[in-house]
This record gives structure tokens, sequence and C-alpha cells, in this order.
């Protein structure tokens, strides 16, 4: 939910490579942190902390992609109508 948020309300234009390039920072950050984070406190295997990287970048992109495609710009606000008179 704060991933849609953040993008609907930061992110401009709304495109789908705005949006994906949203998704491949947000998984970069994420992605590093949580793979260089639980091997330097757990005793995992190198490869394991990396697919961990690599699948939450690839999980953020797609996430990205697919907001971009769904959010769009609003729609410019029409005039005001007036109401007839009775």
């Amino acid at each position: 939910m704060c991933f849609v948020l953040l993008c609907a309300w930061l992110v401009r234009p709304k495109s789908r490579a705005a949006g994906l390039s949203y998704g491949l920072i947000i998984g970069a950050g994420t992605g590093f942190s949580m793979g260089l984070g639980t091997f330097c406190v757990m005793p995992i295997p190198e490869s394991l902390a990396n697919a961990w990287c690599i699948g939450s970048v690839v999980n953020a992109a797609v996430a990205g992609l697919l907001v971009g495609w769904i959010v769009k710009e609003p729609s410019p606000a029409s005039p005001p109508t007036e109401m007839p008179k009775a």
C-alpha cells in the first residue's frame, strides 16, 4: 500500500517507465539492505543473500511497472456547470 501511494504521490510523469525506475530504486534499496543485513547477522551462504537481493529487486521492479501501468495522471477538472433555473 505504501509503495503504491508513494509512487502515486511522488512520481512524475505517470508512466510505465517512471514506475519501473521507481521500482528499481526501491528494489535496490530494500534488496541490498535485506541481503547484506541478513548475511551479516545470520550464518547463511552468500549465494542465498545474493538471491534475496536479486529477488527483491525483481519483485519491486515488477510492482513498479504494474503501478506505472495502472496509476494515471488525473484529468484536468472541468469547469463547474451552472444549475438550470426553474
